[in-house]
């Protein structure tokens, strides 16, 4: 989980209550990147039982649940001894559906809003955020949460560095690529995570800054280590915004040449839910870089029900399987035919599958029995800085990778 403030986290309790495992599964991880505490439940009973066990600061209710269901558990909220705010997860566009973000109006529930399928992160996170989870800390929630102003100071005074987390090839053990992560360590805010600052840097046009820095240190950091790992290849998230900016393509290129790196170094990794809201554009970005020689990689795939058109039609080199899905492998036999089918999926469009959030040598090796090519997380590698990561692509210097693996930094979420 992400600590916001260092050791002064803010942890509330979020209900999810959903009828579908993966929905569930996809939300949860969203409000836990957050850095706070989500609890699931399919059904109307499991729900307040859940709730009459533990009260909860936010619930958020799939409307599929049905009118009857909804309507009994929002009055079930009400008269509990809790004030929580409701998120609604609306599918499909039946006029019915507004009847329960009504009801819980009239009951008196806090309503922040209601979500669409797919589920955009950002869009989640902005109404957890914004909603007043408990009053009498209004004042002191908001001056502790970044704003603009904050992160453009941030930027000019340095304090947003990147680290890296090692990509491993399954088979071999070898590290064979390296995702670049902005971290923000603010002396008055403590860490912050790039959940909170990523979508500040969208909504305030910083995040032409903010992605040539990450790009800049990335590509500095990646032609030291190519001395030492010829091949070794650098990725970094591109957010929906960058997209649909032309400045995107001057920017890679002028830091590739600056840096005298071939463009096969660079990998930009876009989430399938910025794919579904940018397609036309993103198509014709995302395809001029892979002309160029730059790979791309569908980050999160699974996450924002992509369709196999979609996916035809786009030059992705790699398909990463998001973390969500390799944290349910551990507990739910289901989850693994999602994983033999994106490897199928992967085979036949020609592309590599990476793993997310491996965190045991088990899951490892099972990935790696299932198809699945690369690995990334816990287990190989956490995140560190740029001269740590050097020490772990030195051969044979098996001392600092066992140091590095065995710290404790501060867990932040990607």
């Amino acid at each position: 989980m992400i600590h916001l403030h260092g050791t002064q986290a803010i942890a509330f309790r979020v209900l999810v209550v959903d009828r579908e495992t993966i929905q569930r599964v996809i939300v949860a991880r969203c409000v836990e990147m957050l850095g706070w505490k989500a609890d699931t439940a399919a059904n109307l009973d499991e729900a307040t039982d859940k709730f009459s066990i533990r009260p909860h600061d936010v619930v958020v209710i799939d409307l599929d649940l049905g009118h009857r269901d909804c309507t009994h558990l929002l009055r079930y909220l009400r008269h509990a001894r809790a004030d929580p705010s409701v998120i609604f997860i609306s599918g499909s566009a039946q006029g019915s559906q507004a009847d329960s973000p009504r009801t819980a109006r009239d009951l008196g529930l806090r309503v922040a809003g209601t979500l669409c399928r797919p589920i955009d992160p950002y869009r989640l996170h902005a109404l957890l955020l914004s909603n007043p989870l408990r009053p009498r800390t209004d004042k002191a929630l908001a001056a502790s949460y970044p704003n603009a102003q904050d992160l453009d100071q941030a930027l000019r005074d340095d304090e947003i560095h990147t680290e890296y987390q090692p990509k491993t090839d399954l088979i071999t053990g070898e590290i064979v690529g390296v995702e670049a992560l902005a971290r923000w360590h603010s002396p008055t805010l403590g860490v912050i995570g790039p959940n909170l600052f990523v979508p500040i840097a969208e909504q305030s046009n910083l995040i032409n800054r903010l992605t040539f820095r990450v790009l800049e240190d990335a590509i500095m950091a990646c032609r030291r280590w190519r001395e030492i790992r010829p091949n070794c290849s650098v990725s970094v998230n591109i957010s929906p915004r960058m997209l649909a900016s032309p400045g995107l393509l001057r920017m890679v290129d002028a830091i590739l040449n600056q840096n005298r790196m071939p463009p096969g170094a660079l990998i930009a990794e876009i989430t399938e839910t910025t794919l579904l809201a940018n397609l036309p554009a993103a198509t014709e970005t995302l395809t001029r870089l892979s002309i160029k020689g730059v790979r791309v990689s569908m980050d999160g795939f699974g996450t924002g029900y992509s369709s196999l058109a979609s996916l035809l039609r786009m030059p992705f080199a790699e398909l990463k399987i998001d973390r969500s899905f390799i944290g349910v492998c551990r507990t739910d036999p289901e989850a693994w035919k999602l994983i033999r089918a994106t490897v199928s999926l992967a085979r036949a469009i020609g592309t590599n599958v990476v793993a997310e959030g491996i965190e045991t040598e088990d899951i490892s090796d099972r990935l790696r029995d299932a198809g699945c090519d690369l690995g990334q997380g816990w287990y190989f590698g956490r995140p560190m800085q740029h001269d740590a990561m050097l020490r772990w692509l030195t051969p044979g210097n098996t001392s600092a990778a066992a140091h590095e693996r065995q710290r404790e930094p501060l867990v932040m979420a990607k």
